[in-house]
């Protein structure tokens, strides 16, 4: 890893790890008892040296736990790893925060193809099944090369003083709503940041920015299917367009928001 993490998280000395290699087979087996299914498994092998960075807990942050009948968050699990693929890489991740049952955030980096991502997960109790745990919330950054200055201010508000220390949870959560507004970066060319009071609305707008996205890039797929015909394409380009104009709009909210 080329890396420093703790430079730009400043975690107590005391809930390092030392970066402890994390075998595969252990998460394999981790993923099996949690029941996640085996071709999610396989995915395993866009990750590699996979690493236990860090345990924010109680006695070396004084920050609490949460524990009721929907959450038992002793602690916040940051691993770090490398990437051997960019594609399909939100879906390994995701496969790795199911393996744990306390909120995971995970400090990837590119091998073949340079950048880092961050990918935070809360997760809660399966109310279903006794002693199991879902995923509730994920939150990514998406890729992004660390050197780009649109990215410099959400790299400053990962730094642990600056995030709540009431709950594991608060800390948690506002880590990763700020990695979610990163994600809005490639979009808007900036990274938002508003006064406290508007950040309810930042954070709706920009969820409701990366949906929209998200559902572009589908439209956009379909449209260079080869099985899409030319009345498909016709369809789809026009119902793009209706979506880039929303988007557009919502980023206009956004920009006023962060003035």
């Amino acid at each position: 890893m080329t890396v420093s993490w703790n430079d730009i998280l400043k975690l107590p000395e005391g809930a390092l790890a030392g970066e402890r290699r994390v075998p595969k087979t252990q998460l394999a087996e981790q993923a099996r008892l949690a029941k996640v299914p085996a071709a999610s498994v396989k995915l395993l092998d866009k990750l590699r040296d996979i690493r236990f960075f860090a345990s924010l807990n109680k006695s070396n942050s004084r920050i609490l736990p949460v524990k009721n009948d929907a959450y038992d968050i002793e602690s916040v699990i940051f691993l770090t790893c490398g990437l051997n693929s960019t594609t399909g890489i939100a879906e390994a991740l995701r496969m790795v925060h199911g393996c744990f049952p306390n909120p995971t955030v995970i400090l990837a980096e590119g091998f073949a193809n340079p950048g880092i991502t961050v990918s935070a997960a809360l997760r809660r109790k399966n109310l279903a099944e006794h002693g199991a745990f879902v995923t509730e919330r994920i939150y990514s950054s998406g890729l992004f090369k660390m050197e780009s200055t649109e990215y410099a201010p959400y790299l400053e508000r990962l730094s642990f003083a600056m995030l709540p220390q009431t709950t594991l949870m608060d800390y948690l959560t506002a880590l990763g709503d700020r990695t979610l507004l990163a994600r809005s970066v490639k979009d808007l060319g900036f990274y938002p940041v508003c006064k406290d009071a508007d950040v309810g609305l930042l954070m709706g707008h920009v969820k409701a920015m990366n949906a929209l996205t998200s559902k572009i890039n589908e439209l956009n797929d379909a449209r260079k299917s080869k099985d899409a015909t030319l009345a498909d394409t016709t369809k789809l380009r026009i119902e793009m367009r209706k979506l880039e104009q929303q988007r557009e709009s919502v980023m206009d909210e956004i920009k006023e928001i962060c003035r």
